[in-house]
């Protein structure tokens, strides 16, 4: 069945876009094997664009979740996402804390300020390269005026990474499993899940702490033959 409305086509997208992810990250792991280094930079690099790519098209699909949000509180959040992703987000967890009738204030805040910590980390972070690379500042940043040279983000993008990536990936998958259940059932599902998820999330950040593309690249090597 063809998707119609924005939930629905915006699933498709993020199905598809999962699908090119495995994709460049099989070329790049490729490349690695190869030797060809100029490829990976290039693909890494269109890697992070796709991981803002993906992003974007899970916001777009949990603020349409069906009967979440009326279509005034569903066009604030557009607008500020488009001003700046990591508003957007901020704006959308605030919205949907608003909603839990079950907790206290202080709980609230709680969730707030957890969520707010793991938005900055695998939103804001990631978007400042992401504009930066959309906007051809391929190798070498600029400042916000483009007038000089941004020297800590030309650092960030020479530093990137398959693996970098991948946890960037893996974290906001986790994050956003703890959104949707705010969105669709702050009340039931957010309550019965939530810190079951925060903890898993923060689990698999401590195993994922020792992954390094030092440790990528070994895999990768041909073994010797015996």
């Amino acid at each position: 069945m063809t998707p119609t409305t924005p939930y629905e086509i915006q699933t498709h997208n993020v199905r598809e876009l999962n699908k090119a992810w495995k994709q460049t990250t099989m070329l790049i792991n490729e490349s690695y094997r190869t030797k060809n280094f100029q490829a990976v930079d290039i693909q890494t690099k269109l890697l992070a664009l796709l991981f803002s790519a993906y992003t974007e098209a899970i916001f777009s699909k949990l603020i349409h979740t069906p009967y979440a949000l009326n279509s005034s509180e569903i066009d604030t959040l557009k607008t500020k996402f488009r001003n700046e992703s990591f508003a957007g987000w901020k704006h959308c967890l605030n919205t949907m804390v608003a909603k839990i009738s079950s907790k206290t204030e202080i709980e609230k805040e709680n969730i707030r300020s957890d969520m707010l910590l793991i938005l900055r980390d695998y939103i804001r972070q990631p978007s400042e390269l992401r504009n930066r690379l959309a906007h051809g500042q391929w190798s070498i940043a600029m400042n916000r005026a483009n007038t000089q040279e941004n020297a800590q983000i030309t650092q960030r993008i020479a530093d990137l990474d398959v693996v970098k990536l991948e946890v960037y990936k893996k974290s906001f998958d986790l994050m956003s499993l703890i959104l949707e259940d705010l969105v669709e059932s702050p009340n039931k599902a957010h309550i019965d899940h939530y810190d079951t998820r925060l903890n898993h999330f923060n689990s698999e950040q401590a195993k994922m702490a020792s992954w390094t593309i030092q440790g990528r690249i070994a895999r990768l090597a041909p073994k010797p033959l015996r």
